[in-house]
């Protein structure tokens, strides 16, 4: 993911650089997010959850762009064993995301466009929260990773000066240290933003 996240990077610097007059715009951003926590184990049964989100973004370039983000962000799940009854246990983990997105406008209007991206996001975990009942097997916070990857793939529409994304993140790295439990996270995010500059 190290050589991913360099190489766009590298494409990023020289698509700007050779840009007489490159396009820049900031703003800040909010929305939702719909999460789930899965585990490769059968038994168990994963549930979304709805949270929120707001931080901000960088875009640099025009037809061809990359947007980095600084998001604050809810990571929300519930997860229950099949063959434990009345088993739940409820993950909530409190995120700074930064997404590195690749972009290119497919419509590119005077007054609005149409984009498609793609990059990696790092995560880093602020405040993990879990609450476990009637499960055999204890997993507390500190069985939770500081930090882990994901990948993020949508479309999106800029009007004027707003700016509308809707993506899936996939989950790439584990968010869990207990080598017998795997858990990643994988989400919808949709998000409004503001184009200041």
């Amino acid at each position: 993911m190290k050589k991913v996240l360099i190489a766009l990077l590298m494409i990023v610097t020289g698509v700007t650089a050779g840009a007489q007059i490159p396009y820049f715009s900031i703003g800040p951003k909010a929305g939702a997010n719909f999460s789930k926590f899965t585990s490769d184990e059968d038994q168990i049964k994963e549930e979304m959850k709805s949270s929120l989100h707001f931080g901000a973004f960088v875009r640099l370039g025009n037809k061809i762009y990359v947007q980095p983000e600084l998001l604050f962000m809810n990571r929300k799940g519930e997860m229950s064993n099949s063959m434990i009854s009345m088993s739940n246990k409820s993950i909530h983990l409190k995120t700074l995301d930064v997404p590195v997105l690749l972009g290119a406008k497919l419509i590119d209007a005077k007054a609005m466009n149409i984009r498609l991206m793609a990059g990696p996001v790092a995560s880093f975990a602020l405040n993990k929260d879990i609450t476990t009942e009637n499960w055999d097997e204890t997993f507390t916070n500190d069985d939770i990773k500081n930090a882990s990857w994901g990948v993020q793939a949508g479309a999106g529409v800029d009007l004027l000066m707003f700016t509308f994304d809707l993506r899936y993140e996939f989950g790439v790295s584990d968010f869990s240290k207990d080598e017998g439990f795997t858990l990643k996270n994988n989400m919808f995010v949709v998000s409004l933003g503001w184009k200041i500059l």
